[in-house]
């Protein structure tokens, strides 16, 4: 904790140039709290140059005299009962980045700042149900009388890898190994095909292939159909590029399945922390029935257990497809903030099941060609 002669202060940092000012010292806290690399500065670049149109980048650094403590990623956006904030982060991978004998403090700071001095209404945070911020974050949401609420985020699917890949395979079930074997041996009967891993910097038109798989996929069509961008992709490409060269402890790759020496999908896969995170995967729809995603992701869990560098394997998501390969999950939390009576209770009124049904009817009325089902819960990356 800060000694009683110690000034803890905060300030906020709105643009990249202010974040280049602190960017040593904040990835050393990412190093030394979360381990996850998408808090990484690059990443933090990216994020804030892809920003969501409406809200405005507000980073709060928190320094005792000359020592960042801990920094929050967030973005605000002014309504007409006053500011609410959240991670600029996706849910996926957001989070605090605090010094671990200072979160208290720096959870207390952040509060007080947010709802005292920015004089917020709304509040809205995604982290780990693991994070040593939340149970902090709840304590001193008690003491600040500041209303909270927690509701279920996307888990994450994990694979611990604690064997080898021989004895991984053979606790799944018959059914799936038959079913790989069959789906490899479906693929062969259109010609020569092959897994490959390639390393984020080996190869120049390796992210144009990546968007050749994207363009053929259904994704593809799903984005155009909203007016959408794979903006995400695009975002972890760029940032992932900058940080194999200067990061010692982070790696990127991509494994492609091709089919006659022309790729039909692929998996992205960093490695940070002693933890492979996979990413992103996509295939070409025309090959659909040959399961050309399950093949890659397969063929890249296989070479991850064989590598041996890393002690877990997370998806970060928790589609049900994705039982495959483990029954293991890392639960996430959507944390939600309200400070006052008004705010509060048209909290509650939005997020009533029988309000949010009259509220879809009569957006259903003004909008009639508008398809009347509920929106999916879950964006594929």
């Amino acid at each position: 904790m800060p000694t009683k002669d110690s000034e803890v202060s905060i300030r906020v940092v709105s643009d990249i140039k202010g974040l280049l000012q602190i960017e040593h010292q904040w990835n050393a806290l990412v190093n030394n709290s979360s381990k996850n690399p998408f808090l990484l500065s690059e990443f933090a670049k990216q994020f804030i140059e892809c920003n969501t149109k409406g809200w405005t980048p507000m980073i709060l650094v928190i320094s005792d005299n000359h020592t960042i403590l801990g920094v929050a990623p967030l973005v605000k956006r002014k309504s007409l009962l006053g500011y609410r904030v959240k991670f600029f982060h996706p849910p996926w991978c957001s989070e605090f980045i605090f010094e671990k004998q200072h979160m208290s403090t720096c959870i207390k700071v952040t509060l007080s700042f947010l709802f005292n001095t920015l004089k917020c209404k709304f509040a809205s945070f995604s982290l780990p149900r693991s994070s040593p911020n939340l149970p902090l974050l709840i304590e001193q949401c008690k003491l600040e009388e500041i209303h909270l609420k927690t509701a279920p985020e996307m888990d994450h699917r994990i694979i611990p890898i604690t064997s080898t890949w021989t004895e991984f395979e053979a606790l799944q079930t018959r059914k799936f190994r038959r079913e790989i074997q069959r789906v490899e041996r479906n693929l062969s009967k259109l010609g020569p095909w092959k897994t490959m891993r390639v390393g984020g910097n080996e190869e120049s038109d390796m992210t144009d292939k990546i968007l050749n798989v994207e363009k053929k996929s259904w994704k593809e069509t799903w984005r155009s159909q909203r007016g959408e961008t794979d903006w995400v992709l695009m975002l972890v490409l760029s940032a992932a590029q900058r940080l194999a060269k200067i990061e010692p402890n982070f790696e990127w790759s991509t494994w492609f399945l091709t089919l006659k020496g022309k790729p039909i999908s692929y998996i992205l896969v960093i490695e940070y922390g002693e933890v492979a995170y996979l990413v992103k995967t996509s295939y070409d729809e025309r090959y659909r029935e040959y399961y050309p995603g399950i093949i890659i992701q397969n063929a890249a869990i296989k070479e991850l257990f064989v590598n041996g560098q890393d002690k877990n394997i997370d998806f970060l998501s928790d589609l049900p497809y994705l039982e495959t390969w483990t029954d293991k999950c890392l639960p996430q939390v959507k944390v939600q903030l309200t400070k006052g009576l008004v705010p509060t209770i048209i909290q509650f009124m939005f997020e009533n099941t029988f309000v949010k049904k009259i509220l879809s009817i009569l957006f259903w009325l003004r909008n009639p060609r508008t398809p009347f089902k509920k929106a999916p819960e879950f964006k594929p990356l």
